[in-house]
């Protein structure tokens, strides 16, 4: 394989790998969630919210977890996660989508009595002669469940109890959720509430410069990316990497650069900063300015500010933040 070949197959696995699932930076957020959850579990709380500001890693985050929970119990602890994006409030489909969630083949063949019946002994099996007889159930994008879908939950979880399985579930999703909340609490649901919404917790992006320092730092460890050990610094500014540079050490810059950008926007300074773009940020720097892109030594400020530019950053904030164009 010639050398021009052999730069562009590494270029494509490492674009590939930050497409994937499988990349996800741990964040302190991520850490804090992930604490929560395993105390959440291990006090028997049956349900919570986690919630936050669009495109700061929620989703991420849930599938991180979620395979660190895998690693911890494997088949002890039974984890599905559903997604609710395009949900529609009926019972059907509620106990389709859920069927397919555990991976049963006739998720969609029979009445809505029969989809029920398979759920409730598909998840029996799944956790009944485990050690913990426990279920974990994320549901992310849940702010589209209504007052329907949570009461057919709770059945769900009831019949679950009765035979000592205990069903665990992580609503996740945008600050909607906390009008949800609030709303079942109105329509006097507290069944609801307290069995999958008294505990709380705001997932954040990056919010100072320790936190940023940390998510650079993670960026200057190996990966394993196609079952090889890549270091990002290394392999896209390799001259810079050996003679001691690291991502991480460019965070005064980096934050400079975004405190600039939120100055031209028009946005507090102190705003957070969502990890969608900034992954795309450090994404682009890399690719942009590296060994495949300019060729620089080492990142410039000009080049921190052109990839912020370049993230979609400016537009998602402008819209957030309601500031308009011009």
């Amino acid at each position: 394989m010639g050398i021009s070949k052999m730069i562009n197959t590494t270029k494509e696995i490492i674009d590939n790998y930050f497409a994937s699932n499988e990349f996800n930076i741990a964040t302190s957020a991520i850490m804090n969630l992930k604490t929560k959850i395993l105390k959440w579990i291990a006090d028997g709380t049956p349900g919570a919210i986690i919630y936050g500001r669009p495109r700061i890693g929620k989703t991420r985050a849930i599938l991180y977890i979620a395979s660190v929970l895998k690693a911890k119990y494997g088949r002890e602890l039974p984890i599905y996660v559903l997604n609710a994006t395009e949900h529609v409030s009926k019972d059907k489909f509620f106990y389709s989508e859920l069927l397919k969630v555990v991976g049963h083949p006739e998720f969609d063949k029979g009445t809505v009595c029969v989809l029920k019946e398979r759920l409730l002994n598909s998840l029996f099996t799944s956790a009944c002669n485990t050690k913990y007889r426990k279920i974990i159930l994320f549901i992310d994008e849940a702010y589209n469940f209504s007052e329907k879908d949570f009461k057919w939950l709770m059945d769900i979880y009831n019949n679950l109890n009765l035979k000592n399985i205990h069903l665990y579930v992580f609503l996740i999703g945008s600050e909607e959720l906390i009008a949800r909340k609030q709303a079942l609490i109105m329509a006097k649901q507290h069944q609801i509430v307290g069995r999958f919404m008294v505990e709380e917790c705001h997932f954040h992006g990056i919010q100072n410069q320790k936190e940023m320092s940390i998510c650079l730092y993670n960026y200057d460890n190996p990966l394993e990316i196609s079952d090889e050990r890549i270091i990002l610094t290394r392999e896209f500014f390799p001259e810079a990497y050996a003679d001691g540079y690291r991502l991480s050490s460019q965070v005064n810059i980096i934050m400079e650069e975004y405190l600039k950008t939120m100055n031209e926007i028009g946005i507090p300074p102190a705003s957070e900063i969502p990890m969608m773009y900034f992954t795309n940020m450090i994404r682009h720097c890399l690719n942009d300015f590296g060994i495949y892109g300019k060729k620089l030594y080492s990142p410039t400020p000009e080049a921190w500010y052109d990839s912020i530019k370049e993230s979609g950053y400016v537009a998602a904030e402008r819209l957030y933040f309601n500031v308009p164009i011009g």
